[in-house]
C-alpha cells in the first residue's frame, strides 16, 4: 500500500500543464472529497499498527505534494485573493 503512495507522489511530482482545466482535474482528483487522499486517509484504519508511522506520513506527503503542485500550477488570478475595495465619493 505504501508503495502505491510513492507511485501517486511520482505522479504529482510530474504532473504539468497549462490548462487551468487540468490543473482542476488534478485537484479533485488528489485533494477532491471524493479523491485519492481521502480513501486513503479513510483507509489508514485498516493499516496494521507497526506500519502507521509510515502509511501517515506517506500520505502526508503526497498531501503536501498535490497541494504544492496545484499551487504552483494555479495562476494567481485564479486563486482566492480579498483585494480592498476602493469607493469613490
Amino acid at each position: 500500500m505504501i508503495e502505491h503512495i510513492h507511485k501517486l507522489i511520482e505522479e504529482a511530482e510530474a504532473f504539468n500543464t497549462q490548462s487551468l482545466e487540468d490543473v482542476e482535474a488534478f485537484r479533485i482528483k488528489f485533494l477532491g472529497k471524493k479523491g485519492l487522499l481521502t480513501e486513503l486517509f479513510a483507509s489508514f484504519k485498516e493499516v496494521p499498527n507497526e506500519q502507521k508511522k509510515d502509511f501517515g506520513q506517506a500520505i502526508n506527503n503526497l498531501k503536501s505534494t498535490a497541494q504544492e503542485k496545484v499551487n504552483t500550477l494555479k495562476p494567481v488570478s485564479y486563486t482566492h485573493l480579498t483585494l480592498p475595495t476602493i469607493c469613490s465619493v
